[in-house]
């Protein structure tokens, strides 16, 4: 039976439920993270709304402050959920590198020691895309020629396609789908 893409993946992330959620390789900083999200809230409505809920009786303002920390606090952590479980704009990486027959301008390179020669490839390549010149870059470790404005991230080894940055707090990369969510 053929395998699937998540239990291939050459990339540092992490999977859960048969590859529908894709986590960073550094999932504890977001345990960290809803510690330090959940534990002022819990000190907030222990100790100060505690005290409100008495001090409106007659409008019951104390129970609205509650509900409304509460409902904005799960909504905080449905988002960070969202954000650190899906997939930030990865770009599949190739099985092999491109043919040289595709790039005149690759060359190779002879390593000492008898071992084989390596292809090294340009490192920019120029594309014409709705007829303005982009150029584009090679990554050497997903061997693809990266769309413009990816990045490859060196912590979760993997190209991203507009890559923000690795946020340490959700432990996965912001990119692409991110951008019309979050501004």
């Amino acid at each position: 039976m053929a395998r699937r893409v998540y239990q291939v993946w050459k990339g540092n992330n992490r999977f859960f439920l048969g590859g529908r959620l894709m986590f960073g390789p550094d999932i504890r900083s977001l345990f960290i993270t809803i510690f330090l999200i959940v534990t002022p809230v819990v000190f907030f409505c222990i100790y100060v709304v505690r005290h409100l809920l008495h001090k409106f009786p007659g409008y019951d303002s104390g129970y609205a402050i509650l509900v409304v920390a509460i409902v904005y606090t799960f909504y905080v952590l449905v988002l960070l959920f969202l954000t650190s479980a899906r997939d930030p704009g990865i770009v599949p990486r190739a099985p092999h590198p491109p043919e040289p027959e595709d790039i005149p301008e690759a060359t190779v390179v002879a390593e000492g020691g008898g071992q084989t020669p390596r292809l090294r490839f340009p490192r920019t390549k120029d594309v014409v895309v709705n007829g303005v010149l982009v150029k584009i870059k090679y990554c050497d470790t997903c061997m693809i020629y990266r769309p413009p404005r990816c990045s490859h991230c060196s912590i979760c080894d993997n190209c991203v396609e507009r890559f923000d940055h690795h946020c340490p707090w959700v432990g996965q990369c912001i990119g692409k789908p991110w951008k019309m969510i979050l501004c």
